[in-house]
């Protein structure tokens, strides 16, 4: 009776951790933080490797900038701590790390076609393609990946797979690989309900989930974005995303606003990483579509856990 009201008690604790929200702060950004290097042009993903202190950014246009002994935010605009700046062949949209085996994945959107690839450089020497599709909507692609501590790897599209991407439909799917590198690997829908953007109009397919990262086996954050065009603004929110594998589905609850809880205007949000080993401390990156529109800006933003 003992063993099993311990069993009880254990299973109820686990399953109530695994439960609990997650709520962020405003910690600061790039204008109340120490001037942050602003000529990384069209960023749209970012990984932290903590243990280093590298810092991975890529643009949707090519280019992988790494810097190195990033230990706080104002170290960005240190110009010897830029270890490389090189130019590939992908469009990027995301890109993560895996530690216990060093491979780096990311994902790709070119033309008319979206991809995800992996391999132990970003780079095309040793690079393996996992996924690749026709766009499912216009400019909308494979926005963001995932790898849980276990090293499941999940991947979300920007507005849904082919037949998601109507606005009237609330709801699209993620896919996750329990082991994304064997020769054949199994993929798992989960459900998920996007909030559509208010601002569209007719068919339009303004903004959609921006990014995806793990906060352990069992949760996701996703950033979702949307652009007014009229009144030429993004609007955001962070949404924790927990996994109920019965279901085969994500329930959502909201963990930062960023239209009530940050202080300022929030540009084009692409990015996000955590920047310690204890997962507390939250990155976000907007892209600044290389300076076409005035309104948007090289933005680094901070949330601090709570």
């Amino acid at each position: 009776m003992r063993t099993l009201l311990f069993i009880s008690c254990w299973l109820f604790i686990n399953t109530f951790t695994l439960g609990q929200s997650i709520r962020f702060t405003f910690e600061g950004d790039s204008t109340t933080l120490p001037f942050v290097r602003d000529s990384l042009r069209g960023i749209s993903g970012l990984e932290i490797i903590p243990a280093t202190g590298d810092w991975h950014f890529v643009s949707d246009r090519g280019w992988h900038f790494t810097f190195t002994s990033i230990h706080k935010i104002g170290d960005l605009s240190d110009g010897a701590r830029v270890k490389a700046a090189q130019k590939t062949p992908f469009w990027f949209e995301s890109i993560r790390y895996n530690a216990q085996d060093s491979t780096y994945f990311w994902t790709d959107e070119h033309e008319f076609v979206t991809s995800l690839h992996y391999g132990k450089t970003i780079g095309n020497d040793d690079c393996k393609l996992l996924i690749k599709i026709p766009l499912p909507g216009s400019n909308k692609g494979l926005e963001g990946i995932a790898l849980t501590p276990s090293g499941t790897l999940w991947v979300a599209p920007e507005a849904g797979w082919e037949g998601q991407t109507q606005l009237n439909q609330d709801t699209i799917s993620f896919i996750r690989y329990a082991d994304p590198q064997v020769a054949d690997p199994i993929a798992e829908r989960y459900k998920y309900r996007i909030d559509r953007c208010p601002f569209a109009q007719g068919e339009e397919r303004l903004g959609g989930i921006s990014e995806i990262l793990a906060v352990d086996d069992q949760r996701l954050l996703v950033l979702e974005r949307c652009y007014d065009a009229a009144q030429k603004r993004v609007t955001a929110k962070l949404y924790l995303a927990t996994l109920d594998t019965t279901a085969k589905t994500l329930q959502k609850q909201l963990a930062f606003d960023f239209n009530t809880q940050f202080p300022g205007i929030v540009c084009n949000l692409e990015a996000m990483a955590w920047a310690d080993a204890q997962k507390q401390t939250l990155v976000l990156v907007a892209d600044d579509n290389f300076r076409r529109q005035g309104t948007l800006r090289n933005q680094i933003i901070l949330l601090q856990r709570r």
